[in-house]
């Protein structure tokens, strides 16, 4: 076998070579039993892979036709640099980002499920079914979501309305509690209590902040019918026309009647047009229409004829053929007694239709007397309403013959009756669980009688209440609750009646007024009311609700409660967690897993550190341990951070969306305090984002991916944006405030920013010069895949790109190898004074990149630093094609600074690197002092 020794691998001279039979044996002879210096043995040409230094039974059992053997001059670091650089890069590779790609863009505050506390506008209470319960961390003006549906009830004939809210997950410190702009503590009659975690009103605690009166309502679920809308309640005269009042009978051939029957009122109690409508029927009875007349009389008998004798008053006035009339006073007796009217020749004369009359002539004193019974069988009957007036109706059809009028009188008795009820119709109420019925009465006027100074009114309602089976049929069991509203009073009054019924279940209620309507009051009469509201109340069998701070409040319906122009529950919250100790290195306290709070203390705070403590230990969110934060290196990076300005490593926000993961809610919390999360052996650390005077990595062709680099460089601002309108919210005037840079106004196109968690004029300000400063230096964006040196980058990393697509390289092929000799395709140049590399392509595609000198003299040949990790191919054939180099100098001169953006590894080998040109002005406003809030918010 050939055997060639290197006693000099580093210099370009030719190898000693030796044929031997056994390669063992020659190491044996040549070097001793007890060799001095470090050698490394290869088979075939000098790679990683083809060399058996440490193999025992490879060097004894040796076959090749061909070894290769390297002396180390001196230290063996140079030869086995290979490996050590191996072992660091497996100790990168656990290094990785923890988040999503595009961290440094702020994101805008999420709002599609949000909570009314992250919203610009529309800031109400609201039910947020089957969404995440708030999580407020830092302090924030917190606007609580409905736990329970708001319902009023009237206390002492006032209007109060009642509660029950969540502000948030935890424990949270409560201050400020206002409805809409007014403080509840001025509000009379209001009160508010607020609760910590795992206690309610249920539960007998007291509550942790009292503001007001003590509450004594527990938690129900009421459920408010929303078929009662405030319709008034009628007594039965306003809506039944009276048993007995005078009408006027007009019939429809009378002229100017349009060929329709006419009943007209004679008194309005009530009107035609408030108790009825067109297409309704109604049933008219006249009654008491006879009448007695006396009169000087004469009879022919052979004509059947009466006559009276007088002028006025007319004896037969209202009389009409097939009338009943009864005679009496005449001394014939044939005379007297009953007959139907055949004739009506005048007021004065009829002839009736049977009889043998005798003739008679009755004179003063001796009178006759008639009783004439009209025939109401044309009056009377169903009707139906066509048209509505102004008190009276026009009736369809042409029933009646003539004007109803027997005294002269145009306004007879009659009874008309429109079938309504004094009732209202029945609600129903399904609920199964439902144990109570709450029915509020109101007077929206007021009540009182004025005939010249006010005095009171009491109205008499009834209620009914009945059960319902299963299938929602009446049952019959009904139970009947009597009450009054009374009071002399113009302003609204209400009254609440509460009712536990005698089952649990499904119910039906209606109810009416019973105290009679007075018409003829004789002065000013104010005794409307209404059902207002009917609800179904069930019982909340729940001592507490869980892990959340919630609110119950009574508000008092007082003029200044009422004018209230936004009306919403809100208040000051500042959530209380463990705060880290770096005395102790702990935190002050601890909660258990349901979050109840069980040793030490917490506070209110809002240092990132503290914040991404809380949600990584937290079980519903995070549920890390603490072994997974560096809380040290944190707390570090916060320091630094506070350094720059106290306000700067804050976060003030509500976690609100159910669609946000653990690690982009770090990166929300992390971004708002100037830092950048990451995640480094196992432990999640934060990258202070801050001006750096030196680049961490320098990236050149060695170790770079060959053409897998772009660089894009843009002359104008990004999408042509020249200015930063930067919102936050503002803790003086708990709204959504703008900073707009540049001051002057000098722009032409604003770019928005809101970024969640900032919540003081100082932070804002400084982000907003920082993102302004970008928008006017980022011009050249570089992506570039390297080897897995970048594994080690931190995020926000300064580092050295050389631009490869702008320096010249050679590449070609390894046509031969001699030791550390590569004898390449192409003649390459070097620069004098500057560090050269060669990149070669492995046989899976991957390269490796090892620094090369040049051979004097030999301008295609190059002498390698180390041996290459895989034997090269230097022949085309059964190994396939030649080895692929690229060579070129790593001029670090050459060299841009940029900060990491994006870090993702593109597979086991390479890693891919987004990132823009740095500049020491994106960090200039934060040395600098910041001016006054009034000068910079109008």
């Amino acid at each position: 076998m050939r055997i060639s020794l290197y006693d000099q691998p580093f210099a370009a001279v030719a190898p000693k070579v030796f044929e031997v039979e056994s390669l063992g044996r020659w190491l044996l002879d040549y070097y001793g039993p007890a060799r001095t210096k470090t050698v490394h043995i290869y088979e075939g040409q000098p790679s990683e892979e083809s060399e058996i230094s440490h193999d025992v039974l490879a060097i004894v059992n040796a076959r090749a036709f061909e070894y290769t053997v390297l002396e180390s001059p001196g230290e063996t670091a140079t030869l086995i640099a290979i490996g050590q650089n191996l072992l660091v890069s497996v100790a990168l590779t656990a290094v990785s980002r923890i988040f999503a790609p595009d961290p440094r863009m702020p994101s805008n505050v999420n709002r599609t499920s949000q909570s009314p506390n992250n919203q610009l506008g529309s800031r109400e209470n609201q039910v947020r079914l089957l969404q995440r319960v708030e999580d407020i961390f830092g302090t924030v003006k917190a606007i609580p979501s409905l736990m329970m549906t708001t319902y009023t009830k009237y206390v002492g004939s006032r209007q109060v309305e009642y509660g029950y809210y969540c502000i948030s997950r935890g424990y949270i410190n409560v201050s400020d509690v206002k409805d809409g702009e007014t403080f509840i503590s001025s509000v009379t009659g209001s009160s508010a209590a607020v609760y910590w975690p795992f206690t309610s009103p249920n539960s007998g605690d007291a509550p942790k902040l009292l503001i007001g009166d003590p509450i004594i309502d527990n938690i129900v679920s009421v459920r408010r019918s929303v078929e009662t809308d405030g319709f008034t309640l009628k007594a039965f005269n306003q809506i039944q026309l009276s048993a007995a009042a005078r009408y006027k009978f007009i019939p429809g051939s009378a002229p100017g009647y349009g060929g329709n029957d006419v009943l007209e009122q004679k008194e309005k109690k009530p009107n035609f047009n408030a108790v009825a409508e067109v297409g309704q029927t109604i049933t008219i009875s006249p009654f008491d229409m006879s009448y007695t007349a006396s009169q000087e009389a004469e009879c022919v008998g052979a004509d059947r004829k009466y006559i009276d004798l007088g002028v006025v008053p007319t004896m037969f006035v209202g009389v009409r053929p097939g009338d009943q009339v009864t005679f009496s006073g005449w001394f014939s007796p044939q005379n007297n007694g009953t007959f139907t009217v055949a004739t009506k020749i005048d007021d004065h004369t009829i002839t009736v239709t049977s009889g043998s009359q005798a003739d008679e002539t009755r004179t003063t004193p001796n009178l006759v007397t008639v009783v004439a019974i009209p025939d109401l069988s044309s009056f009377s009957g169903t009707r139906t309403i066509i048209e509505v007036k102004d008190g009276s109706v026009v009736l369809s059809g042409t029933v009646f013959a003539y004007e109803l009028d027997i005294t002269g009188n145009t306004f007879v008795n009659a009874s008309v009756a429109n079938g309504l009820s004094d009732w209202t119709d029945w609600i129903t109420l399904r609920e199964l669980d439902r144990t109570q019925v709450w029915i509020n009465v109101i007077a929206p006027q007021g009540l009182y009688a004025d005939a010249g100074g006010k005095s009171p009114v009491a109205v008499q309602f009834e209620i009914q209440i009945e059960q319902l089976d299963g299938s929602l049929n009446p049952t019959g069991n009904i139970e009947t609750v009597i009450s009054v509203i009374g009071g002399a009073v113009s302003d609204l009054l209400g009254e609440t009646v509460e009712r536990v019924t005698g089952w649990t279940g499904p119910a039906r209620v209606r109810m009416r007024r019973t105290t009679p309507y007075l018409y003829d009051y004789p002065g000013t009469l104010i005794d409307e009311i209404k059902w207002a509201d009917l609800y179904s109340v069930s019982p909340v069998n729940k001592a507490h609700f869980g892990n959340k701070t919630t609110i119950h409040t009574v508000t008092r319906a007082t003029q200044r409660a009422t004018s209230v122009r936004n009306r919403q529950l809100n208040c000051i919250a500042t959530r209380l967690i463990p705060r880290w100790n770096s005395g102790t290195s702990s935190f002050s306290g601890s909660f258990d897993a349901e979050g109840r709070h069980v040793s030490g203390t917490i506070e209110g705070t809002s240092f990132i550190h503290d914040v991404i403590g809380a949600v990584c230990l937290d079980a519903k969110i995070g549920n890390r341990q603490l072994a997974e934060l560096d809380m040290v290196q944190m707390s570090g990076q916060v320091d630094l951070a506070y350094a720059m300005n106290p306000a700067a490593p804050t976060f003030n926000f509500t976690l609100d969306s159910d669609n946000t993961s653990l690690e982009e809610t770090i990166d929300m919390i992390a971004n708002a305090g100037f830092c950048e999360a990451y995640r480094q052996n196992g432990k999640i650390r934060l990258s202070f984002d801050r001006a750096q005077n030196a680049n961490v990595a320098i990236f050149t062709h060695r170790n770079k991916k060959p053409n897998a680099e772009t660089f894009a460089r843009t002359f104008a601002n990004d999408a042509d944006y020249d200015g930063v309108e930067f919102v936050y919210q503002d803790p003086d005037t708990l709204q959504a405030e703008s900073i707009i840079l540049p001051l002057d106004g000098n722009y032409t196109k604003l770019k928005k920013f809101e970024i969640p968690g900032i919540r003081n004029f100082a932070q804002a300000w400084l982000r907003a010069n920082r993102e302004y400063s970008k928008i006017r230096g980022q011009r050249i964006t570089v992506k570039t895949t390297t080897t897995t040196d970048a594994r080690a980058l931190l995020p926000n990393s300064r580092i050295a790109i050389v631009d490869n697509t702008r320096f010249k390289s050679f590449d070609g092929e390894v046509v031969g190898q001699a030791g550390m000799v590569l004898t390449l395709s192409c003649d390459v140049e070097f620069t004098p004074a500057v560090n050269h590399s060669i990149v070669l392509m492995k046989r899976d595609g991957t390269v490796q990149s090892i620094n090369v000198t040049e051979v004097v003299g030999e301008p295609n040949k190059v002498l390698l630093q180390s041996v290459p990790a895989e034997a090269l191919v230097t022949q085309e054939g059964l190994d396939g094609i030649r080895t692929i180099f690229s060579i070129a100098s790593d001029d670090t001169r050459a060299a841009q600074a940029y900060l990491v953006q994006e870090l993702s590894p593109a597979d086991d080998d390479y890693v891919d690197i987004t990132a823009v040109n740095y500049s020491d002005n994106y960090y200039a406003a934060d040395s600098q002092p910041i001016p006054p809030r009034d000068s910079v918010i109008n």
